[in-house]
């Protein structure tokens, strides 16, 4: 990678996190590093690209008429050294995967410890987010690949993984902590705690499926917050139960009557726009045992 792609790759770094302490981490450079490599594009570009500040850096609007330019130039590099790899089917270069919170916690880290041990010239960039998030990152061409719960009427391929059972979430000393299920239109007689918009899509697929709406009490930001106060008996939660499994709150947790799950896949652009690398991940993640 020349100077040019580094630099390129810093500005799109620094651009998604506002933060050049943070990109610093991210991409495993010194800050000192990020700030030079900023300030020798902002020389070569003749403007500044960033408004520096206490809490951050943001784009300035010369950076803003930048950055797509600079994200489609680093795409087609990408692309470019994995095309090369695949001519000689060599499975290496830089896999972009995006993830999401409860996945992370309990999966990744294990996932990209076995494909690289079996593939060592490969490494893996690694993003956290939302499932919107991540689907826009594949779209747009700044992820390869990701994990998701199971979309509908998108562009993108799906390949289903394994199936995550949905569980209400109670405090132990709610009435129906031991019950052996909770009937599924039973969720609509108890407070309800919700989270906002975005980041409830399991939980709203079964909701709107069965046409339930819920007296909801509370709505948090967060799986955290959420868990945090059912464990306060403020209310119950309908969430995956992966995402049980990462949390240290003190919580019963009872399925489903029928039971309810949300499908975990990998998604990635239409198969034949895909390298050589992105085929060997989904081969391998297809075949991975993902049992708790």
């Amino acid at each position: 990678m020349n100077n040019s792609q580094i630099r390129y790759e810093i500005f799109l770094k620094v651009a998604e996190l506002g933060n050049i302490t943070l990109a610093a981490d991210a991409l495993s450079y010194t800050q000192s590093g990020v700030s030079h490599a900023i300030a020798a594009m902002e020389r070569e570009a003749g403007c500044t690209l960033f408004h520096r500040s206490k809490t951050g850096v943001t784009l300035t609007e010369n950076g803003r008429q930048l950055l797509p330019l600079v994200q489609e130039l680093v795409n087609k590099q990408h692309s470019l050294d994995q095309a090369m790899d695949a001519l000689s089917n060599r499975v290496a270069g830089t896999l972009r995967v995006g993830s999401f919170t409860s996945f992370t916690a309990l999966w990744i880290a294990k996932l990209i410890q076995d494909f690289t041990k079996q593939f060592p010239e490969v490494k893996i960039e690694l993003t956290n987010g939302v499932y919107r998030d991540i689907e826009d990152g594949i779209t747009e061409g700044r992820l390869d690949c990701g994990f998701l719960s199971s979309i509908e009427n998108d562009p993108l391929d799906f390949m289903p993984l394994f199936d995550d059972p949905m569980m209400v979430i109670l405090s132990p000393k709610h009435a129906l902590a031991k019950a052996e299920a909770l009937p599924l239109h039973d969720l609509k007689k108890y407070p309800f705690i919700s989270q906002f918009q975005g980041s409830n899509h399991d939980m709203q697929q079964v909701l709107k499926k069965a046409k339930i709406r819920p007296k909801t009490k509370y709505t948090l930001d967060d799986d955290i917050s959420v868990m945090g106060m059912v464990a306060q008996d403020e209310g119950i939660a309908l969430v995956p139960e992966m995402m049980i499994e990462t949390c240290a709150f003190d919580l019963a947790a009872i399925p489903l009557d029928p039971p309810q799950h949300r499908t975990i896949g990998l998604a990635t652009l239409p198969i034949k726009e895909t390298t050589l690398l992105v085929r060997t991940f989904i081969a391998f993640c297809k075949s991975y045992d993902f049992q708790l």
